[in-house]
């Protein structure tokens, strides 16, 4: 089995973001109707946001003491602007969950990269911690099989496949998968959901 891996447009990008960050900012809903959603990237998310604050505060002590006076108006923009990305990234990761539902995974593997999976090709689902370097859709080095659908950093979860499915990425090449590794705020809470949904799709 082949399946591409959905890749939101360079045009679309901004389009995506700033819904994102509308529907996170006026507290639409997360799930749909008959979903259950994976929160994912939590703690980078805390890490950057922990990043800002620092940055925040140093740039300005240095716009009150270092920086003349002619050039805060556009140090203050450069901070508007720096703020701003933030809220577009902490938006879009927390807006776009793994989710559940209809039968169906959707794995989001990066900012704007889903792996849409039917349930029927998942054989197992087990807690493991894993680390790549990279983010996006990348094999494991030294574990044949293993790719890891991350934003970035480390994975919690090992989605076994029940065949093996080639992954076919942004640039045109494949990557084959047997299990899929993703991240999860609540590891415990995202297995027993995985598997509820395993146990419900094998019974119809």
């Amino acid at each position: 089995m082949a399946i591409t891996v959905a890749t939101t447009g360079a045009r679309e990008l901004l389009g995506s973001a700033l819904r994102d960050l509308t529907a996170w900012l006026t507290r639409r809903p997360l799930a749909r109707p008959g979903e259950v959603v994976i929160g994912h990237s939590g703690t980078l998310r805390s890490t950057v946001c922990a990043f800002v604050v620092m940055e925040v505060l140093v740039e300005a002590l240095m716009d009150v003491a270092l920086i003349p006076p002619a050039w805060q108006a556009f140090h203050l923009l450069w901070l508007a602007a720096m703020m701003d990305l933030v809220l577009f990234f902490l938006a879009v990761t927390r807006r776009n969950p793994h989710r559940l539902g209809d039968g169906t995974l959707r794995i989001r593997a990066g900012l704007f990269d889903e792996i849409v999976l039917p349930l029927s090709a998942v054989r197992s689902v087990r807690r493991q911690p894993v680390s790549a370097r990279g983010r996006g859709v990348r094999p494991v080095p030294g574990a044949d099989g293993d790719v890891v659908c991350t934003v970035a950093g480390a994975a919690d979860i090992a989605v076994a496949l029940r065949e093996p499915v080639r992954l076919r990425l942004r640039d045109g090449s494949t990557v084959t998968a047997r299990r899929l590794l993703i991240s999860a705020d609540a590891p415990f809470t995202a297995h027993t959901a995985l598997n509820a949904a395993l146990r419900a799709d094998g019974d119809r």
